[in-house]
């Protein structure tokens, strides 16, 4: 075998006759890269290893297995299917050349062999190999293009079209794209986005933390996931649910940043609103049993901690019974709900008032400076549920018996200031109604 260099154009001489073989090579071997073999068999093992030549020089006549069998061969396997096979025989009917050009060799030379017109047909029959083998590349790249070029369209009309925002921005993070249902969920049009950076719709209610993680995940090339919460064009604020990925280019360098978000807003109102009633009264609005004493604990605690003092108290309407069997429950809870907006009003925004039963109202105040202050504000309560409530054409009068205990007077836990608290209000009702007793020893 001759070697011309990795690029050279491959030829199989397949002759019997070591003469021939020498003739062939001579004529060839300062032009192409060239392998020979004796025999159909021996050219069919070397076939089977790669490179496969570009061209195949082939005897007609050999013992064994003839050119004729060995082309039909060849003929069969779509590796060697388009090799051209050109044939040299001593046979110059026209029989034989029909034969072999039907057969699917590209050409006949006929012995004794001109080796001026055999290096012209070889030349001829490996340009047009090689263009062939060029047109079929260009072919299967204009394929892919034209496959790439689909995606491509494919992926830009679902961006375009997705009911989710995606944002583009380069490694600097400004912003390079978005779609259409960015510019409707935020009230930026495109033109407005494009340039700017992402933090336009920073609404400064997102934990700065959350910014931290995020810049961390995507600077080591991970994809982050989080919520955030933004503000739109017009002011408004909203949830967004954002997955945010890195994209490297071919050397793995990151070049952009792609964000794909959906607004959660109503998801998050509804988990608020779900929240916020497993701890509120639905009455009344106002913190449940389970709130309630819940901001006791937490201000027992801070109590125990700083030194300071805090007093719960127990609130049990007097003469409300009545209103909802005579005026039904929409008159009873009217009036609830009157009760509840007027204990409020007596109270700091500190101080947390609450409803765990029917007419049973609870409040507490903490970091109070004297047991004189928290009965002033007692008193306030008595005063202002005294005030008749008017519900349509009817005024209702009632009053209250409230019970007071104080930390750490009547007790250090909350067991023992609710039940502190509870014995002073039942000893108020038992007392004549419509008074404040502040709990002492002997009213157990």
């Amino acid at each position: 075998m001759t070697s011309m260099g990795p690029t050279a154009t491959r030829i199989l001489i397949v002759d019997d006759t070591p003469a021939n073989i020498e003739l062939l090579l001579g004529a060839l071997e300062d032009e192409y890269e060239l392998s020979f073999a004796t025999s159909g068999r021996q050219a069919l093992t070397l076939l089977q290893q790669a490179p496969l030549p570009d061209l195949i020089l082939l005897d007609v006549m050999m013992p064994e297995m003839d050119g004729y069998e060995l082309n039909a061969l060849l003929q069969q396997e779509p590796a060697t299917r388009s090799i051209p096979v050109i044939f040299i025989t001593a046979k110059t009917d026209i029989q034989s050349e029909t034969r072999a050009l039907s057969e699917g060799a590209v050409d006949f030379i006929h012995k004794p062999i001109n080796t001026e017109v055999l290096r012209a047909r070889v030349r001829v029959h490996t340009m047009l190999r090689q263009r062939t083998l060029a047109l079929q590349q260009s072919l299967q790249e204009t394929q892919q293009t034209q496959q790439t070029q689909e995606r491509l369209r494919i992926l830009s009309m679902a961006i375009e079209q997705s009911p989710t925002s995606v944002v583009i921005t380069d490694v600097d993070a400004r912003i390079e794209y978005v779609n259409p249902h960015f510019c409707e969920e935020s009230g930026y049009s495109a033109a407005e986005a494009i340039g700017q950076n992402p933090r336009v719709l920073n609404s400064g209610l997102t934990d700065p933390a959350v910014f931290v993680e995020m810049w961390r995940y995507l600077t080591e090339g991970k994809t982050w996931k989080g919520e955030l919460i933004n503000r739109r064009k017009s002011g408004e604020i909203y949830w967004e649910e954002a997955h945010i990925a890195p994209v490297r280019d071919s050397l793995g360098i990151i070049r952009h940043y792609v964000a794909v978000k959906l607004d959660i807003t109503v998801q998050k109102q509804a988990h608020e609103r779900i929240a916020h009633l497993a701890h509120h009264d639905l009455l009344t609005n106002l913190p449940n049993r389970l709130l309630f004493f819940d901001r006791v604990n937490q201000s027992l605690a801070h109590a125990q901690r700083q030194g300071s003092r805090l007093a719960v108290m127990y609130i049990d309407l007097d003469k409300f019974k009545p209103i909802n069997d005579r005026c039904g429950h929409a008159a009873g809870d009217f009036v609830l709900q009157q009760v509840a907006r007027r204990l409020e009003s007596c109270v700091r925004h500190s101080d947390t008032v609450g409803r765990i039963g029917g007419d049973e109202f609870v409040v507490l105040l903490p970091d109070i400076t004297t047991p004189e202050r928290v009965l002033q504000v007692a008193e306030k309560i008595r005063q202002a549920l005294k005030r008749p409530i008017k519900f349509g054409d009817q005024l209702f009068e009632i009053s209250s018996s409230i019970g007071i205990a104080l930390y750490p007077d009547h007790g250090d836990t909350v067991d023992q200031l609710t039940i502190s608290a509870d014995r002073a209000m039942y000893h108020a009702k038992e007392g004549g109604r419509d008074q404040v007793i502040l709990y002492q020893p002997q009213l157990v």
